[in-house]
């Protein structure tokens, strides 16, 4: 047990111990500590026995919007309290206002580091770094009110789809402070603000499209206009329906050709298989593995993976004439294909990883096209 009299400076020396929830005790005032959770999380707290010997912890606020002194200033306030027999335990946390840059802060290393992926944590950075902080970060939390939203909003009205990601996580974010007494309950200024509508892109490569996508790789592969990883990285996403991070992240160790199966223990939805044809197992055991490096698709540096093909991907679909056609483009064009040939929307789904049906039911439409190709075969 840490015991020593706490002030900013024994605060800012206190570490705690790394995956344990520590305190540091005041030698001063008894029961009053600062707690260190597992998750890194602190804040000053206030220990002690209500008269019929109970047991209760209070806290005071986060270390990171009140000062050690305002803790002290404040448990003794409740000390006094306790002394003259008033009751405390429904007493509100005393915590000074922060800002929503700090609250942002607080977001990204107490909760995103902890429940998110990497690759989400990288896009609530982007979106509180560019978008958040320079609009909003320096006002207090409790001078933010729907106003404030509505104005923002208004300002990505040109972007919508990033209009509403930006609402989305403010949301999430004033949730939290509300959660973690930093605002009263049932304040999230976005509650009420409505998102932009979005209108949902589909675009599918025809079989003429595909043959001028092949034959722009075909010359980029002869004429080394770009490199052979990044043709092959292009080439198996058109032959699995998986996404490019996927692609990117495939290690050697995840594939089992003679099964037809790449096993990859994460992925936006977490574990999955992906299932291979016959053409992707053959052109996945053509590729020329590196000893040095485990990646399918290694980059320029020894023993790393491509990290991003989008610039050699913007050639091709230029030298295509495909320049509306997006990398993800590709994910929409094989599961059409799959609808084709007849599978069911589970079954095209399960292809794609999807974990929920509703993500699916966006190919439905298809099945329309596939039923009238039918009818006419079957009417002459």
């Amino acid at each position: 047990m840490a015991t020593g009299k706490i002030t900013s400076r024994s605060v800012a020396r206190f570490k705690g111990e790394p995956g344990k929830e520590s305190c540091l005790w005041d030698t001063e005032v008894k029961g009053f500590g600062l707690r260190v959770q597992p998750s890194g999380r602190r804040s000053y707290i206030y220990k002690f026995r209500t008269p019929d010997g109970r047991r209760r912890n209070r806290k005071l606020g986060d270390e990171a919007a009140l000062t050690a002194e305002a803790a002290r200033r404040a448990v003794k306030v409740w000390v006094v309290n306790r002394a003259e027999g008033k009751p405390i335990l429904n007493a509100k946390p005393v915590v000074q206002s922060i800002t929503l840059r700090t609250l942002c802060d607080l977001y990204i290393e107490d909760y995103a580091k902890l429940h998110k992926k990497p690759k989400s944590i990288e896009e609530d950075s982007r979106y509180i770094e560019r978008d958040i902080k320079p609009a909003l970060g320096h006002k207090a939390l409790s001078e933010i009110g729907s106003k404030d939203i509505v104005r923002l909003k208004s300002d990505f009205a040109d972007t919508p789809v990033k209009a509403n990601r930006v609402l989305a996580l403010l949301s999430k974010i004033f949730n939290l402070a509300e959660e973690w007494e930093y605002r009263e309950p049932n304040t999230n200024p976005v509650r009420h603000i409505r998102k932009f509508k979005e209108t949902s892109r589909k675009r599918y490569l025809n079989p003429e499209e595909l043959e001028r996508l092949e034959n722009a790789m075909a010359d980029a592969e002869v004429n080394g206009w770009t490199s052979q990883p990044v043709i092959d990285a292009i080439r198996v996403l058109q032959m699995t329906g998986a996404r490019l991070r996927e692609v990117l992240n495939m290690e050697w160790t995840f594939v089992d050709l003679p099964n037809g199966q790449v096993h990859l223990p994460d992925s936006k939805t977490g574990e999955k298989t992906i299932f291979l044809s016959n053409k992707a197992r053959r052109y996945l055991g053509d590729i020329e593995r590196k000893s040095d490096n485990p990646y399918v698709f290694p980059g320029q540096r020894q023993g790393a993976q491509l990290i991003n093909i989008q610039k050699p991907w913007r050639l091709i679909r230029e030298r295509a004439q495909l320049n509306d056609v997006r990398i993800h483009d590709l994910r929409h064009t094989y599961a059409s294909l799959a609808v084709a040939q007849n599978l069911s929307l589970p079954i095209v789904g399960k292809l794609l990883g999807h974990k929920s049906s509703k993500s699916t039911e966006r190919y439905a439409h298809l099945y329309t096209d596939v039923m009238i190709a039918a009818a006419k075969k079957v009417g002459g």
